[in-house]
């Protein structure tokens, strides 16, 4: 039994979307809980991949009864199912499952989509109670991911657990109609950024280094694809285009909003780059664009690191630099044959260490070991 809480589609979300929808013996063997919070079609995505949903109106943790009563809907599924493990994907469904497990002789694993903090005290109030709650596996979604969590819970087994991809074949005509649609000439050069808008993320970076490529590149044009998700941060996107019409950048820059055709939005441009200000767990956005055969420019630190081989996949810079990312864009907006060469690394990277087929050989392989 997966337990999730929200409906929306974040990063989480499309870890479980597209382990699930690889795996038929994984979609046969489980089912998923949802918890009723956001407004996303999460359950709809599922049932068309052919996974069962079952949706709770589950409780958020300071409505103790609410809770309580949630978990004693969960706890009778899963008597009547037979469920022999329950995995919460990430921190408030942990908390959830724990709760579940307790007292039973399900066993509670976590899949964990954070870096936490040391000492404890430095994570949230809902982490804290996370990773103090008692389970028996813990699955981090990169070396960074798994190291701290380690020395966290020394006495909670942790394995490795990279999130996968699909590696879906976009045709030349898709991705060239797209190409077009963001403005792009055959012989313009399309720097990309892809994720929700948060200023976490850095797409503010990318705009200044925009600007200093725009001088240097005539041919440079931009793309922002991505759009507010959990109702965070929802006056970014208007900073972000104040500061793209400031910098007189409006001619040569498309943001898009939330778009569901990402891999061919990501075939259309020629150079991928992944801004973050803060080392990123894992960064599954670098992966996808990998799959389609295009060069990475990535903030260095945390799973980026584990992804790309600087220079071979791409390139890894400073967070929050706009100099350095801009530097990397130059370089490799110069030169077409870089681009072809390190596209052709990453695509097969990601078909031989990131596919989701493989993450949910492992998934399973890992919740075998625990029956």
């Amino acid at each position: 039994m997966f337990v999730q809480s929200t409906t929306e589609i974040g990063g989480a979300e499309t870890v479980l979307m597209n382990a699930l929808s690889a795996s038929e013996e994984l979609r046969r063997r489980s089912l998923v809980v949802t918890l009723g919070f956001g407004r996303g079609d999460l359950p709809l995505r599922l049932r068309r991949a052919g996974v069962e949903v079952v949706e709770v109106d589950g409780g958020r943790l300071r409505r103790p009864l609410k809770v309580a009563s949630t978990v004693r809907r969960l706890r009778n599924l899963a008597r009547e199912r037979g469920v022999r493990i329950a995995i919460g994907n990430g921190t408030h469904p942990q908390v959830y499952v724990s709760l579940l497990s307790m007292g039973t002789a399900m066993r509670a694993v976590y899949i964990l989509h954070a870096i936490y903090r040391e000492p404890l005290w430095r994570n949230g109030t809902i982490d804290i109670l996370a990773l103090l709650a008692p389970c028996d596996l813990l699955l981090a979604n990169s070396r960074a991911s798994m190291a701290a969590v380690s020395r966290l819970r020394s006495r909670v087994r942790v394995k490795l657990l990279y999130p996968g991809v699909p590696l879906p074949e976009v045709s030349l005509a898709a991705a060239q109609q797209r190409r077009a649609e963001l403005g792009a000439g055959r012989d313009e050069v399309l720097f990309g950024v892809f994720g929700r808008l948060q200023r976490w993320k850095g797409q503010d970076v990318f705009v200044e280094a925009a600007a200093q490529v725009a001088q240097r590149l005539e041919q440079a044009r931009f793309v922002i694809v991505g759009g507010s998700v959990f109702g965070l941060e929802p006056d970014f996107d208007a900073e972000l285009r104040a500061r793209i019409g400031h910098l007189g950048l409006e001619p040569r820059f498309v943001l898009t909003g939330f778009r569901s055709d990402i891999p061919e939005l990501m075939a259309a441009c020629d150079v991928l780059c992944h801004t973050s200000r803060v080392s990123e767990p894992f960064g599954m956005v670098i992966v996808e664009a990998m799959a389609q055969g295009r060069p990475v420019i990535a903030t260095e630190g945390g799973g980026p690191s584990e992804i790309i081989e600087d220079g071979i996949e791409g390139r890894l810079v400073p967070p929050g630099s706009p100099e350095h990312l801009a530097r990397a864009m130059g370089e490799l907006g110069r030169d077409p044959s870089l681009r072809r060469r390190m596209g052709d690394a990453g695509r097969a990277k990601a078909r031989d260490a990131f596919s989701s087929s493989l993450m949910s050989e492992r998934l399973l392989t890992y919740l075998e070991e625990l029956r």
